[in-house]
């Protein structure tokens, strides 16, 4: 959504007073993994360990795909092209939707009812699924309440799909995923196959090409020239980060004077990699940078963030280039600022090795 949104405000089609419904994409997120994870849980129930709610929470929880409140940009992208979006007087934030703890409880237990009548029923799977499923939608609908079918914007009324295309302007199909992880080699593509969030758009597997940091900050600067927002997801649980002031710094907090200069000294990326140090866990989008001339290395970034105005710089952050060359791993990036090889890339992608893009 904050990409969505940041890129609909740079090219002038929304105002700063018109944010979209997180909680509307929230919902339809977590219907779509509850539809996948009805989908494959006849393969949960037929384990040899015993079937108590204890160990079906787990297993639902924990390895299928899971009820969290994270996700993919290629989520994000499908979630948008079949949903669409609403603004967020449509939809507003709910008790549930700000602190989920209650909600996961209640879905995971339908899950764990569901599970048990699946191994037990002799009739079709299929009618027990669909009645977990519409279970699962009212807990929703009573947690986030219930998203519009149309919504009234400009004088006009519309679907949600009609506003995202019509109005917000965001195709979710022109957005490619760009990564840039030293241990798989550069000018790649990889797919993890059957990683779509939902089932009709196989092209929203996660789908990655995968190059230099060196790459990765250029397209950040090809983008933002073209007038396209950038979505970018990076380490932000580093202690380097000043929430009051909305710096992003390695240096922001001087923590060698505490620990001592040779216990603070920064691993090679690869090796933050490699050792689990540092991994993608955040998304945000970037919106300006800060340069001395046109084409020199940034200074800094501009980077609108979800933690709220009353962080940062009214939820704005400056991410300094030192803070984003070991931070960012992650971007979502307008198709139209890959070069020929990288565009032709994605037609041929490899297969993820060992499944995990860090």
């Amino acid at each position: 959504v904050v990409l969505a949104q940041t890129a609909a405000l740079h090219r002038g089609r929304i105002t700063v007073n018109e944010p979209f419904s997180e909680t509307y994409l929230y919902f339809f997120n977590l219907v779509e993994q509850a539809r996948a994870t009805l989908a494959d849980v006849r393969r949960i129930t037929e384990r040899k360990d015993s079937l108590s709610v204890d160990t079906l929470r787990r297993n639902l929880s924990g390895e299928v795909m899971g009820l969290g409140d994270g996700g993919e940009w290629e989520w994000a992208f499908a979630l948008i092209e079949k949903y669409g979006l609403v603004p967020a007087r449509c939809m507003p934030e709910t008790a549930s939707s700000k602190r989920t703890k209650a909600l996961a409880v209640d879905l995971h237990e339908c899950f764990a009812r569901a599970a048990r009548a699946i191994n037990t029923t002799t009739d079709n799977d299929d009618v027990v699924r669909d009645q977990a499923l519409g279970d699962i939608v009212r807990i929703l609908v009573a947690h986030l309440g219930c998203p519009p079918s149309v919504i009234k914007v400009r004088r006009r009324t519309l679907s949600p799909t009609e506003y995202a295309a019509d109005i917000v302007g965001f195709r979710p199909a022109d957005w490619r995923v760009i990564i840039s992880n030293p241990l798989l080699p550069f000018e790649r593509v990889y797919e993890r196959r059957a990683s779509a969030i939902t089932s009709h758009s196989p092209r929203f597997n996660l789908r990655r090409l995968n190059v230099s940091q060196r790459r990765l900050r250029n397209l950040v600067c090809a983008s933002l020239e073209a007038g396209y927002a950038v979505g970018c997801s990076a380490d932000v649980e580093r202690n380097d980060i000043d929430h009051r002031r909305g710096i992003m710094h390695p240096a922001v907090f001087n923590r060698s004077r505490v620990y001592g200069r040779q216990m603070i000294s920064d691993l090679p990326r690869r090796e933050d990699i490699y050792l689990g140090i540092a991994s993608s866990k955040h998304a945000m989008a970037i919106a300006g940078l800060d340069r001395s001339a046109r084409g020199s290395t940034p200074n800094k970034y501009r980077v609108v963030n979800s933690w709220g105005p009353e962080l940062g710089d009214q939820g704005v952050y400056h991410m300094y280039s030192e803070w984003f060359e070991e931070n960012v791993f992650k971007l979502a990036i307008h198709w139209s600022v890959l070069n020929d090889r990288e565009r032709a890339a994605y037609g041929h992608p490899e297969p993820l090795p060992g499944g995990r893009f860090y």
